[in-house]
């Protein structure tokens, strides 16, 4: 019963691209090839969740490894309790995989896994006037959360995501209540041009099968975002 009580936190969310044969994303710019592959990992030495960000675990050596990714990948310590690693950094992301993260913490070996999810059946708009919007809606698909990336390809920015970035909103993304929708603001199309949308169904891990962390307070996600283009049209 350890596991269940021990101060240590690990929060952990994997994501990988969908990309079609034949589809070129190399000027798609390096804001929104992140999404390629990477998975993100918080790490806190704390009961209370409350407190997650006053007291994160830095120093760590930790190792992402998964079936389709043999051998294991250091992820960097991006400070803050917040380690990382990418597609840059050798690995691929796979539907049906088995992903790993492990490291120590207070001298505790530490081990979360997630079996990741294929990308989900979309329908997103092909056309939106400026400042337009829609749903992304991945309801009866049996994922637990959606995940939303807007790039506009013409001015190389990254207009929308909801990616958590810190160890409290991806606790907060993690342990909220089932999310099957999102909604796109129209500040994610403010002006005409071309547009990549990317929309990841985001399956949780059993936590109870984690070790040498508290299993209330973590979690692993993962999910694969199918892309899909949009033209937006000038504001009438």
């Amino acid at each position: 019963m350890a596991e269940l009580v021990s101060p240590a936190v690990a929060q952990g969310v994997y994501v990988g691209l969908d990309v079609a044969a034949g589809v070129d994303l190399s000027g798609s710019g390096s804001d929104f090839l992140q999404y390629t592959a990477a998975c993100s990992v918080f790490l806190a030495y704390i009961a209370d969740p409350s407190a997650l960000d006053t007291a994160p675990v830095e120093g760590a050596v930790v190792d992402f490894k998964s079936n389709d990714n043999p051998g294991n990948f250091a992820l960097t310590d991006e400070t803050k309790g917040k380690y990382l690693v990418t597609a840059d950094d050798g690995i691929a992301y796979a539907a049906n995989d088995d992903a790993t993260v492990t490291t120590q913490i207070d001298g505790s070996d530490v081990r979360i896994a997630v079996k990741t999810p294929a990308a989900p059946e979309v329908t997103v708009p092909t056309t939106l006037p400026a400042q337009g919007s829609f749903t992304a809606d991945l309801s009866g698909q049996g994922y637990d959360n959606v995940l939303v990336a807007v790039y506009d390809v013409q001015r190389s920015k990254l207009t929308f995501d909801n990616l958590p970035n810190d160890i409290v909103s991806t606790y907060d993304y993690t342990h909220g209540p089932q999310q099957e929708t999102v909604e796109v603001g129209g500040d994610a199309f403010l002006r005409e041009g071309n547009y990549v949308v990317g929309i990841a169904g985001m399956k949780s891990a059993d936590a109870t099968q984690f070790t040498g962390v508290s299993q209330s307070l973590s979690a692993f996600m993962a999910g694969q975002f199918a892309l899909r283009f949009v033209q937006v049209t000038p504001l009438q």
